[in-house]
């Protein structure tokens, strides 16, 4: 059976990394890394020819973009993040996002069908591996899951 293919909209679901700085437990300034969830969806660049119910069809040139909920004060917010890196004992909360526009994702080398196409572009299908936002896209650590139609497939 094959995968069912991904629309605009549908859900982009991860991890990602990002820089962040703070003070850790002995007042000593932090700087390193530390771990956010992606909740976002498929939401630039979907077909503009193609689409299944009336809703676009994504493709690997389709981007990601995080909900409303999750912005610097919210879901990538100071008292989100975990496993810090970084020399050193780990920053208390909160931290400091230093990575900004927060969101943008796009489809991992490899997403996408090799055999249903959009003008030569390759569609996306379910469980596909997203490159989500952070100082260099954290790679394929995030995945895109068909929701919005269950009707058309694609072998992969």
């Amino acid at each position: 059976m094959g995968k069912l293919v991904v629309v605009k909209g549908d859900p982009v679901t991860g991890t990602d990394l990002h820089n962040v700085s703070g003070t850790n437990a002995q007042g000593s300034a932090y700087a390193g890394t530390g771990k956010f969830a992606y909740n976002g969806s498929v939401t630039a660049e979907p077909s503009d020819f193609v689409s299944i119910g009336g809703t676009p069809v994504a493709l690997v040139t389709s981007g990601s973009s995080l909900g409303p909920a999750e912005t610097a004060t919210g879901g990538h917010g100071p008292l989100s993040g975990k496993d810090f890196s970084a020399p050193g004992p780990a920053p208390n909360s909160p931290v400091s996002l230093l990575d900004t526009p927060l969101g943008a994702g796009a489809p991992s080398s490899g997403a996408g069908s090799g055999l249903l196409t959009v003008d030569g572009v390759g569609v996306l299908l379910d469980g596909d591996s997203f490159d989500t936002c952070g100082p260099a896209p954290t790679t394929a650590a995030s995945s895109v899951a068909a929701q919005g139609q269950d009707f058309v497939t694609c072998a992969e």
